[in-house]
């Protein structure tokens, strides 16, 4: 159904070595879901409990073909369970309660999973067709009851004049986003977003020229990290329906970036459906030789970590109490504690606060002074102190920098007492990576970056490996003009 509009230390896996290039290398390996592609079309993957959900137009009877008024087999939902090792198996008839003489489209669950959102046509199939008509489509809207949809209303923003078609809907239930040609559009189609307000949704707003085109943008998909993923058949991408994304930001979305292969290719590609961290998902191409739209699998071979520790900036300052003295009241007005912190500097007072230079051994004493003749009259306390840095891996790198700029990232600084350093792998947020204790990285867009520098140690002698990983944001800013 192509657009009509259409500290922790953990044991891992050792981290390979990977090549450098000037902007990093970008990765991912694709496979096309054999279990679930045959010689129908079969498109977009959604996520249901223990499997995925999807739209078919196989051919379920050897005498009856349900068509459109196009004279295009009708598509359904099928359900394709994981097995144990989370793969795709063979598929089912899913909700075959909607089916009927509707061509269903791409449909979502809602985040508490008691709604089902998709798209359908309005007519219901007849036997004689009207010269030049088309279908119409909009957004309709199941409710679950036990293990059957039910209920089925269209979605209030619905209108006979207009195709509104590919719900998704926000992980956290805030977003409503599809595709439509209603008023308002700038190109055949454009993605709309409707606002949760109070357990309704709001007005359609248009997300404007910066993520739509004079094109169409369909197949909207919101990730949990804040990237609106999108289809487009816009100018300059790489053949007919390319795969987009744009970052939400506070002030709006930003400019929309074109994926690169293999997730994008000379056919068409859309539909494009990220699990958790977009490191895996699935999305629709029609690449194959056969031209059949099918579902690939796709997994991110750039390792980015969920949970990575913020860097720490080291502290040598020492704040100094000594209990003893500060319960002493015999001190008479020709004495007086010296604190001597080994590094060749002093300090006055019963406690006192004290910055060392460099980590190092400090022999510290607190002594009592005479006044009138400046010798050392008692010894209060001494011990040694060890002055150390914090124990992670550490990024050397500039807060800000400027688009295209050459920035310099090193891992010199990295403390991780005991550790063989196999791999120096950095993560810099923007699909891309590059490996080595030194690095050179020139960023393409203004923005703020959440760079991961993770460490991987050499086996130990039972093949275990230690991981640490360490963040840092770096702003880009535009190039004053």
């Amino acid at each position: 159904m192509k657009p009509g509009l259409r500290y922790s230390f953990l044991v891992l896996l050792m981290i390979e070595t990977l090549t450098v290039s000037l902007f990093g290398q970008s990765s991912y390996e694709v496979k096309q879901l054999t279990t679930v592609s045959g010689s129908s079309n079969d498109i977009v993957a959604a996520v249901a409990k223990n499997g995925i959900v999807f739209c078919s137009n196989r051919k379920t009877s050897p005498l009856v073909t349900r068509k459109n008024l196009q004279d295009q087999r009708l598509y359904d939902f099928y359900f394709a369970p994981f097995n144990s090792k989370k793969e795709v198996g063979n598929p089912e008839m899913y909700a075959n309660e909607l089916k009927g003489k509707f061509n269903l489209g791409p449909g979502c669950f809602s985040p508490d999973g008691k709604e089902f959102y998709f798209t359908r046509n309005y007519n219901s199939g007849r036997s004689r067709k009207v010269k030049g008509e088309t279908d119409k489509y909009g957004i309709f809207i199941a409710k679950k009851s036990g293990a059957d949809w039910v209920n089925v209303t269209p979605f209030e923003y619905n209108d006979l004049r207009y195709r509104l078609a590919y719900p998704y809907i926000s992980g956290d239930g805030k977003y409503l986003f599809f595709s439509s040609d209603m008023d308002g559009t700038l190109g055949k189609s454009d993605i709309f977003m409707c606002e949760n307000i109070g357990g309704k949704w709001s007005t359609p707003v248009n997300l404007g020229p910066v993520v739509n085109s004079t094109s169409s943008e369909v197949y909207p998909f919101f990730s949990s990290s804040g990237r609106l993923y999108f289809s487009s058949d816009r100018k300059g991408g790489k053949g007919g329906l390319d795969i987009y994304y744009s970052i939400k930001q506070p002030d709006g979305w930003s400019a929309p970036i074109l994926m690169d292969e293999p997730i994008n290719s000379k056919a068409d590609d859309f539909a494009f459906y990220t699990l958790s961290s977009d490191q895996s998902g699935y999305f629709s191409s029609d690449r194959s030789r056969k031209g059949d739209d099918d579902i690939y699998s796709f997994k991110h071979t750039i390792v980015r970590w969920t949970a990575c520790d913020t860097l720490k900036k080291d502290s040598f300052c020492y704040e100094f109490v000594e209990e003893t003295a500060l319960l002493s009241d015999s001190l008479a007005m020709e004495y007086k504690w010296q604190w001597d912190f080994g590094d060749s500097t002093r300090t006055d007072g019963i406690t006192a606060t004290h910055c060392f230079a460099e980590p190092g051994s400090y022999y510290i004493q607190l002594n009592f002074v005479n006044l009138i003749t400046g010798k050392v009259e008692l010894n209060q306390a001494s011990y040694l102190l060890d002055v150390e840095r914090v124990v992670q891996p550490y990024i050397t790198a500039p807060d800000v920098a400027i688009i295209g700029e050459d920035i310099k990232m090193d891992a010199s600084l990295t403390n991780l007492p005991g550790w063989d350093i196999d791999t120096y792998y950095w993560n810099f947020d923007d699909d891309t990576y590059l490996t080595g204790a030194a690095v050179s990285k020139k960023f393409k867009r203004a923005g703020k970056y959440n760079v991961q520098l993770i460490i991987s140690s050499i086996p130990d002698d039972k093949g275990n490996v230690r991981d640490a990983c360490v963040c840092k944001d770096i702003i880009i800013k535009e190039r004053k003009k």
